[in-house]
């Protein structure tokens, strides 16, 4: 009898076990949600007026029958009642009021308000609705039964609920404006498409959104607005929107490719739009924590608003940049993650870019045996480095030292106030010590510029550096000033220095370099 010779099962096994090691692998390999920390403007802070907060129920709707819910109002401490007030409404209203929790609305009004970033606001927050009795605390314990009805549906009911039925609550005690470039609309979520529905339906009633993490997915057809706003005509809308690489991914859709195809189809038609995608999880870390600056840009150029561009972080949209300037910035963070030590970090503009060319030679005299990183990004202005900072250039890393010097193209390219370039600056070093406590800051001051000392950009520039110098408390931020080492004699700005009055030759960066290393030895504890 014929024995039929088994098969090895070695080659099979050799495939299972490589394809689970390569599984493991590769979700080994995936990023893990980022922690965004909260900054200054997201704290209570001493000398800022805060504002009231009165909590409310409301359990007679016409339009959602059955429901309960709760809704607060926050009114400024300068609000005038012979002046009408800008409006904000946000949906889940209990997470943004909570001055505890990751967005802290009223923190962040209280304090751009009293800065003049934001206009006075009346804030309405309102909690989506239970069915049967009201629980006792708000919260998510138990879930509001209506809320996805409320909020994930594609229709104006939802506008029409707040305009009819919560408003005229509110304004039979405030005076708010009817002009719907003065009212906003917010919401996390189901409560980030409920937003943008609300504004798409009623844009005579909103005109500026904010969605966090939007529910742009088929929970009750909301994943259809890509393509019907790429059909329709243009809204008088202004969006934020604001997502995370590792947000949903389930039966009702992908929200991180739901939020990108909303933020591409408002791009195609010309919106006026901003998306901050990062790489969060479904939560409030990365909203709350970028909130401050959303409502900056948000309500940037409102009527009686300080539009402060230099500490409002974006993205380098120069036409001469664009093609390289976030293929730069992805590259960094691949380079940073290569690093086994990152100890000394350059940041900057084209100047701090420049030790790539024309300072080469000195960067790898000076600098290649010390673990450094350039971080210099040509055309950048403080708000550019900002964005940086918030998208992963800081991260993972503890220098010893940072090297900062901007605020050149800030003069160069709008001539911005010598205040504001100073505020950007400090905002940069701010942004700095938020995610590296540790790290000394050297912070430099600007680079001279004109070949005279009466040149606009060069006083402009000096004015700033009289304001840099008093960020200095030689404990973490230290600053050198080594401008007149360029100069002549009769304080001109040779071109055998800087040939074009702005960017140093390779002389010009021998002489930085030789300038500085004292400091860099004493701060590197050398």
């Amino acid at each position: 009898m014929n024995r039929v010779p088994k098969k090895s099962t070695l080659p099979i096994l050799s495939f299972l076990i490589c394809f689970a090691f390569c599984e493991g692998l590769i979700e080994a390999q995936k990023p893990k949600p980022r922690r965004y920390p909260h900054g200054s403007y997201s704290e209570i802070q001493s000398d800022v007026p805060r504002g009231k907060i009165t909590e409310y129920q409301f359990n007679d709707s016409e339009i959602y029958p059955g429901t309960k819910r709760r809704f607060y109002v926050y009114v400024p401490e300068q609000y005038d009642v012979s002046q009408e007030a800008a409006l904000m409404v946000f949906q889940d209203g209990h997470a943004y009021v909570n001055p505890k929790g990751e967005y802290r609305a009223t923190v962040v009004m209280d304090n751009l308000i009293h800065r003049n970033e934001m206009p006075i606001t009346i804030g309405v927050f309102v909690d989506p609705g239970h069915l049967g009795d009201l629980p006792e605390k708000p919260g998510w314990r138990p879930r509001p039964a209506n809320r996805s009805i409320e909020y994930d549906t594609p229709n104006s009911d939802y506008a029409k609920f707040l305009i009819n039925e919560i408003l005229p609550k509110v304004e039979a005690d405030y005076k708010i404006t009817e002009a719907p470039e003065g009212r906003a609309i917010c919401g996390a979520s189901s409560g980030g498409i409920c937003a943008f529905t609300a504004a798409w339906e009623m844009p005579d009633q909103f005109g500026k959104v904010i969605s966090h993490i939007g529910s742009f997915a088929n929970i009750r057809g909301g994943d259809v607005y890509p393509g019907i706003i790429r059909k329709t005509d243009v809204k008088p809308i202004r969006i934020y929107l604001q997502d995370g690489s590792n947000d949903l991914d389930n039966e009702h859709g992908n929200w991180p490719l739901g939020n990108q195809q909303v933020y591409a189809a408002l791009k195609f038609k010309g919106y006026d739009v901003r998306f901050d995608y990062g790489e969060g999880a479904h939560n409030g870390n990365h909203g709350g924590a970028v909130l401050p600056d959303a409502m900056r840009w948000l309500w940037r150029d409102y009527p009686g608003v300080s539009a402060r561009l230099p500490i409002i972080p974006e993205i380098q949209t120069a036409k001469w940049a664009v093609n390289w300037w976030m293929p730069r910035h992805e590259a960094k963070l691949w380079e940073r993650k290569l690093m086994e030590e990152v100890d000394l970090l350059m940041i900057g503009d084209s100047i701090t870019h420049g030790w790539e060319r024309k300072g080469k030679k000195t960067w790898d005299q000076y600098y290649a045996n010390r673990n450094a990183l350039n971080l210099g990004f040509s055309g950048d202005r403080t708000e550019h480095v900002l964005w940086r900072f918030q998208n992963g250039a800081l991260d993972d890393i503890n220098p010893k030292l940072a090297v900062i010097m901007i605020g050149t193209n800030n003069t160069g390219h709008r001539m911005d106030a010598p205040e504001l370039i100073a505020e950007g600056v400090r905002r940069v070093v701010d942004e700095l010590k938020l995610r590296l406590p540790e790290t000394k800051v050297l912070l430099l001051g600007v680079f001279p510029r004109d070949a005279q000392a009466d040149g606009k950009m060069r006083q402009n520039n000096d004015a700033v550096n009289q304001i840099l110098k008093g960020y200095a408390d030689n404990k973490n931020i230290w600053y050198l000033d080594i401008g007149d080492q360029f100069l002549d004699e009769e304080q001109v700005l040779p071109k055998s220095i800087m040939p074009d009055l702005l960017h140093p030759n390779e002389k010009g960066y021998a002489i930085w370099a030789e300038a500085m290393e004292p400091m860099m030895v004493q701060l590197l504890n050398e």
